[in-house]
């Protein structure tokens, strides 16, 4: 089985939003994504931003720009086309673990029309929560496309095998999820946005909207999970990527 992490645009924001020290600086974050192939078929954990963002006129740039959040994104980095440099046809990715339904973690979906969504399900049925949804910025229109819907509830071993195995990771979302993966690549656990990076991990900085208290004990689980050999990737910490990322990619 072969894990590879790939980078679908960044974010422009403040440091303090990213739970960083630098107050209102402005730093550059990647937004990943991550491919998965197990020998049962294609899955991706997460799949980037919305292609629409590429478009200046963007509606949701706009609000983005507005909350002081801007977003670069080539062409040459949307979902398809890491898979295409993967040899993979987007068409048979056969499942899409959801971290939760952020629109940097959801936008992609439009991209692998097949997939099945596998989304805890406190965190669907927050996408749908009128109060919920606007309290966590989950935006429908970018996660209820028509895909198969698979709901997990705690903890899932997604292929039985014990290497590709959800955690629930509440807190930023009320159905966060992390994974750990075991594959040729070493002992890995994708946090997701239960914490952006590793500077958060020790300041316990977190996101304003966030739930601070579920967000600590979800991040005190992850990291007891760690074996001497795990590496911990971190939701969006440019210190994993770059020059030297933390994960293969299909451009190195």
């Amino acid at each position: 089985m072969r894990l590879f992490g790939c980078v679908c645009g960044q974010f422009h924001s403040s440091a303090a939003g990213m739970g960083m020290a630098g107050g209102e600086q402005r730093v550059a974050v990647p937004v990943p994504f991550y491919v998965i192939e197990h020998p049962d078929g294609v899955t991706l954990f997460d799949c980037g931003l919305p292609t629409s963002l590429a478009e200046p006129e963007d509606r949701l740039l706009s609000a983005l720009r507005s909350q002081g959040l801007d977003v670069t994104f080539a062409p040459d980095e949307t979902v398809a086309s890491h898979l295409e440099r993967l040899d993979i046809d987007p068409a048979r990715v056969r499942q899409v673990v959801v971290s939760h339904l952020h629109f940097d973690h959801v936008g992609g979906l439009h991209q692998v029309p097949n997939a099945t969504v596998v989304v805890q399900r406190a965190e669907w049925e927050a996408g749908f929560d009128e109060d919920l949804a606007a309290r966590y910025f989950l935006r429908k229109r970018l996660f209820d496309l028509g895909h198969e819907v698979q709901l997990i509830d705690g903890e899932h071993d997604l292929f039985g095998d014990g290497r590709v195995v959800c955690i629930p990771t509440p807190g930023h979302t009320p159905g966060h999820q992390s994974v750990r993966i075991r594959s040729a690549s070493g002992d890995h656990i994708l946090v997701g946005d239960a914490c952006y990076n590793g500077e958060a991990a020790e300041t316990r900085q977190f996101p304003e909207f966030s739930d601070h208290a579920a967000m600590n004990r979800s991040l005190d689980a992850l990291l007891a999970l760690r074996a001497p050999d795990t590496v911990m990737v971190f939701g969006h910490d440019a210190d994993q990527w770059g020059a030297a990322p933390v994960l293969p990619n299909a451009r190195a």
